[in-house]
């Protein structure tokens, strides 16, 4: 298992020191927290260690941000005064569970037996195939339902979280298996509007992608049984479309980690598409899946595609019912399903 601190290096050392015992007091659910300032510790700065803190190390799901509090003595000395969602003991058998909720998992996926690709590939798909999105997780009047589905209790005991408890266990999973990954915090375009948002980047191969677990969930209408990819390791220029980060983060240029790219179903050139639609038509597929990119991408590739299919399935005497299409266009990824 690996501890992966990327925000704890953006701080200053100043910043890095209050982290530190903010840290140990905080795991040891201390009441007063002696922090080594003295004189005044800004509000921003303040929130950038409690932000560096929880999103660095999603097993502190247990502090309340909002009440966390800072008081000094007449001699200048500074503490912090945490509040905490649960008791000490509730914690720990809290931890317990998800200690073990993580190690079977780890055991059922067989995530020690195969490269960081398919360890990310395992976990991606097993969040979009047992995870709920929880719509209420923003209702106050359901306090508890809100501080589960913000953390990773919300994925680990109730498998049902918004993005910022998905993204912090896609973090915790990929980390016990030691793969390198951080949660990003942001926002995102939901039907025109940038909305608060929280994601992935996954380092393969020593290179990183930008991952977006949640949004896969809900891609393109999915069902359990069919899952979506087109937010799994794009580059910045991709994500970028539709996803704004709060702060600066690894460059992501790579495509080769792309699952599309993997699978080899990505194109640029028409000829290339359309020598693999053959292949599926020729394999009696039902679903032909692809990306399409730089000047393929274009809003008449889903129709040509389609159009092309039915004549194959003529030619050849096949029967089908309809042809459904759906695209994530943004992004060049279309989906034909022959019904």
């Amino acid at each position: 298992m690996i501890v992966d601190r990327y925000y704890y290096h953006q701080l200053n050392k100043q910043e890095q020191a209050i982290y530190k015992v903010f840290y140990d007091g905080a795991m040891a659910h201390q009441d007063i927290i002696p922090i080594p300032v003295r004189g005044e510790l800004c509000q921003e700065s303040f929130e950038r260690i409690f932000s560096a803190m929880t999103r660095d190390n999603p097993l502190i799901y247990f502090l309340n941000q909002s009440a966390c509090s800072i008081a000094s003595d007449i001699f200048g000395h500074m503490a912090i005064c945490p509040q905490y969602f649960f008791s000490k003991e509730k914690v720990k058998e809290y931890n317990r569970k998800i200690e073990k909720a993580v190690n079977e998992l780890a055991g059922r996926l067989q995530l020690l037996k195969c490269n960081d690709y398919e360890k990310e590939l395992r976990i991606h798909d097993w969040i979009c195939q047992n995870i709920e999105y929880d719509y209420e997780g923003n209702d106050k009047d359901k306090l508890s339902r809100v501080i589960a589905s913000h953390n990773i209790l919300g994925v680990f005991a109730h498998h049902k979280a918004q993005c910022e408890g998905i993204a912090k266990a896609v973090k915790v999973l990929l980390n016990a298996v030691d793969v390198k990954c951080i949660v990003v915090t942001g926002d995102s375009a939901k039907s025109g509007q940038y909305v608060p948002h929280a994601w992935n980047i996954v380092n393969i191969d020593g290179e990183p992608y930008q991952l977006d677990v949640t949004w896969d969930m809900g891609a393109m209408e999915q069902s359990k049984q069919h899952i979506a990819y087109d937010y799994f390791n794009l580059t910045d220029g991709l994500i970028n479309s539709d996803h704004k980060a709060d702060s600066g983060l690894p460059e992501c240029k790579s495509k080769k980690a792309n699952y599309y790219v993997q699978r080899g179903c990505s194109f640029q050139m028409r000829h290339q598409l359309m020598s693999y639609i053959d292949r599926l038509i020729e394999k009696n597929e039902k679903i032909y899946e692809f990306r399409a990119e730089g000047r393929l991408n274009k809003s008449a590739i889903e129709k040509e595609v389609a159009d092309y299919i039915v004549q194959k399935l003529q030619v050849y005497g096949r029967n089908w019912g309809r042809v459904k299409t759906s695209s994530n266009r943004e992004l060049g990824i279309h989906r034909i399903e022959i019904l």
